[in-house]
């Protein structure tokens, strides 16, 4: 029963890590380095996700995530950030599934995160 529990709650605190308030804090992170085509990228990126789960039912953490950890881990451009960013987002996967969110949102989600990721570096590129 104790291990259950555990196990919920850290799969719930993995999964926070994609939460829109944790979003918010990796755009300010980027805001301070004044890297303006970066910030451009992740925020629309964000934007064109919302504005996919507006109208489709996906889960915004897992979209999120994506979002999160593939900028990040290009930004910091750092193998090891990136293996464990990697790590985490596999582990935020199998914490939805130990949950027994809607297999479909949890596609969705990944698949609307790296379509919003896509379209906004290809439309920040050509402006900046």
């Amino acid at each position: 029963m104790k291990l259950d529990n555990f196990l919920k709650e850290s799969a719930r605190d993995i999964i926070s890590l994609g939460s829109p308030i944790f979003f918010i804090l990796a755009l300010a992170r980027i805001s301070i380095t004044d890297n303006y085509s970066y910030l451009a990228k992740v925020a629309l990126a964000g934007f064109l996700f919302l504005s996919l789960v507006y109208f489709f039912k996906a889960n915004i953490r897992i979209g999120f995530g994506i979002i999160i950890v593939v900028f990040l881990s290009l930004y910091y451009n750092d193998l090891m950030f990136t293996i464990f960013a990697s790590i985490i987002y596999i582990l935020a996967i199998v914490s939805l599934f130990y949950l027994k969110e809607d297999k479909k949102r949890i596609i969705r989600g990944i698949i609307f995160g790296a379509v919003a990721m896509g379209i906004s570096w290809f439309v920040v590129e050509k402006l900046f």
